[in-house]
């Protein structure tokens, strides 16, 4: 008898911390954040979100209607009385000094380059909501998606934005692109650069990807290289596909189904497509 009431005393303990682990009032201070706390938490467990949290720009917009909203100043954050504050780039040093004294933990999203560090941020970030078993889920879907791609081989691609910005190696866009078969044909340069007009003019792409081509976040002005007659004729002879604005925006688990999608466009344009004609 003192046995068995010693381990339901464990049990009440062990039930007890998890709870007290579990957080229950969760607070994002941008939309990158945004789109991990409405993947991965429970909407019960969501206090506030970013103020961008329903931008076209957001994979998980619909999820966010309804959800109360709080800009990365204090008083608005401390209003929600969070136990969890979620960010990626929002607030500032000011802010963050200010939870780390109340004892408000902070759940760092880190940047994300390829696939693996998906796999990495969404793990920790389900392990901080006490929310495992979700993350291995959303995994699972996007390696499935990532499996159905089929390359076809020797098929360069370029990334456009309407502000003449291309992706080089370092980036997820450049990720994206290899793991939907192709190869980049900004591969040569790091990180994001201004567009090089001569790398269309002397060697154009098989197919050209686009992003940001439907959103606010990126405008075309007139000194833009998507504008110049070179790009504006390379863009109508060659098959175009664009990206979903909300997966590149943030980079998560959806990344895969956007792969796949990319993969299956080229197949459709294969006929198209200079480097796989008969």
């Amino acid at each position: 008898m003192r046995v068995r009431i010693l381990l339901i005393a464990i049990v009440g303990l062990l039930l007890t911390s998890a709870a007290q682990a579990q957080p229950q009032r969760i607070v994002s201070l941008d939309y990158c954040a945004d789109q991990y706390v409405l993947g991965l938490a429970d909407r019960s467990q969501i206090a506030a979100l970013s103020p961008d949290a329903d931008a076209d720009y957001s994979s998980h917009a619909a999820l966010a209607e309804d959800l109360p909203q709080a800009r990365p100043l204090a008083g608005e954050i401390l209003a929600h009385r969070p136990d969890l504050v979620v960010r990626s780039w929002g607030g500032d040093t000011r802010i963050l000094a200010l939870f780390e004294r109340l004892g408000i933990p902070v759940h760092q999203i880190g940047y994300i380059s390829d696939f693996d560090d998906i796999r990495r941020e969404t793990r920790a970030a389900a392990a901080a909501f006490a929310r495992e078993d979700r993350a291995e889920t959303l995994l699972a879907e996007m390696d499935r998606a990532l499996d159905r791609v089929t390359p076809l081989a020797g098929v360069d691609a370029l990334y456009v934005t309407p502000g003449g910005v291309t992706a080089g190696q370092g980036t997820f866009v450049d990720a994206l692109l290899r793991a939907a078969g192709l190869r980049n044909t900004a591969g040569g340069l790091s990180g994001w650069s201004s567009l090089p007009l001569e790398a269309v003019a002397l060697r154009r792409p098989d197919i050209f990807v686009t992003g940001f081509s439907n959103s606010a976040t990126d405008r075309v002005d007139r000194w833009s290289a998507s504008r110049h007659p070179v790009m504006r004729r390379a863009l109508s002879s060659r098959p175009a596909f664009t990206l979903d604005t909300g997966v590149i925006a943030c980079t998560t688990w959806l990344a895969g189904q956007e792969a796949a999608r990319l993969g299956g466009f080229v197949h459709q344009q294969s006929f198209n497509i200079t480097g796989n004609q008969p």
